[in-house]
């Protein structure tokens, strides 16, 4: 009888409370739109590392930078603010309203990184919106692709052929919700590789910060005092990467001899994944998608050159002078091979890794720029 009651009372508590809350979340713009934190942006993710780097990079401009982390993770733990919702529905509400009120509403900027944002609804962009705040939208994944799309734009590889999801992030009823939702209410768009303005042809690609890490200096790694080398592949989705392709590729080449230690990373916490990438001779990831990711730019910076692929159509001489090492899933087995045989031409690679990777990923250059779209959505 109890539960029977509390599943009737719930919904009239929770219609009731929607009742008190949207007279006050249209009074208050109103009242609270001069209460705002000057030259300040708030950035708003589940828990990464990467929006932590980037309000880091902010901050040394002058700006007030912050990261709002909604709900924690086992392979990251360092945010400015990190709300744990409640299970209740009523008491989640609650929370959203003092989340909202007393940190986001304060912020010139909110900076929406794969969609996500504080409340479950995203009932806070409009009210944004009516305090004159300003929305920045960042798509870094399968929350903006289309997966029919992609496998017509790209039938011979492409990153949707063997989705971790069965395909179910893109075309979810909430993921096609929050769609509309960005499209509404963003004010910039912006997307971490440019690959996905296959999908959002109106997005402007804004690469990714480098991690601020040092690079171990040594003349040789320690695989290579033993005469063997250490490869890294690190990702969270094996199918979404080709891991087999690329484990396959790694078999063949120890079974013609060639002395390989290969360490194969998932769902491990961010400073495993630093860690072991250290010591290693090379990275191997991003081979289906068209661009390369966070995983090699942190590799490259430290000092350990990526194999990846790009799409010819993004290609740049930068590029090819860099310590990327680029290949195809098919050619992957003759890339590495050519590179292990030839220790030289590996050197070579690792001599300009990071040098070549702080300059495609300049952080005071990318800061800069974030600086002056900030200043125009303002000002415009």
């Amino acid at each position: 009888m109890l539960k029977a009651a509390k599943r009737w009372a719930y919904p009239v508590v929770d219609l009731l409370l929607d009742a008190t809350l949207r007279p006050l979340n249209a009074v208050l713009p109103r009242l609270l739109r001069g209460r705002v934190y000057r030259n300040s942006v708030l950035e708003i993710s589940f828990m990464i590392h990467e929006p932590a780097n980037q309000v880091q990079a902010l901050r040394r401009l002058g700006i007030k930078a912050d990261y709002l982390a909604v709900g924690a993770s086992p392979y990251w733990n360092q945010s400015d603010y990190r709300v744990d919702y409640s299970e209740s529905r009523l008491r989640r509400k609650v929370q959203e309203f003092w989340w909202f009120w007393s940190v986001v509403a304060r912020y010139e900027v909110v900076y929406l990184h794969f969609m996500i944002t504080l409340t479950q609804s995203g009932w806070e962009l409009p009210v944004l919106k009516r305090l004159g705040r300003k929305i920045i939208v960042r798509y870094a994944g399968c929350e903006i692709r289309d997966r029919e799309k992609n496998m017509s734009l790209h039938p011979q590889v492409n990153i949707c052929q063997e989705c971790d999801y069965n395909a179910t992030i893109c075309r979810s009823p909430l993921n096609r919700h929050r769609r509309a939702l960005m499209a509404a209410y963003g004010d910039r768009f912006l997307v971490s590789t440019p690959d996905m303005r296959d999908f959002v042809p109106n997005a402007e690609h804004f690469p990714f910060f480098a991690p601020e890490v040092e690079a171990p200096i040594r003349a040789e790694t320690p695989a290579r005092k033993r005469g063997r080398f250490k490869i890294v592949h690190v990702t969270v989705h094996p199918g979404i990467e080709g891991s087999r392709f690329i484990d396959s590729a790694i078999r063949n080449l120890q079974g013609k001899g060639i002395p390989i230690d290969y360490v194969f990373l998932t769902n491990v916490p961010h400073a495993r994944v630093l860690e072991e990438l250290r010591d290693a001779d090379l990275s191997i990831g991003k081979l289906k998608m068209g661009y390369y990711a966070n995983a090699q730019i942190e590799s490259m910076c430290l000092g350990v050159p990526a194999v990846t692929w790009v799409r010819p159509e993004f290609m740049t001489d930068a590029l090819r002078d860099s310590g990327f090492i680029f290949s195809t899933l098919a050619d992957l087995e003759a890339t590495l091979e050519y590179f292990l045989l030839h220790p030289d031409a590996l050197e070579e690679k690792r001599r300009i890794a990071r040098a070549s990777i702080e300059k495609l990923h300049d952080n005071t250059v990318l800061a800069g720029r974030l600086q002056a779209m900030y200043a125009q959505l303002k000002t415009g």
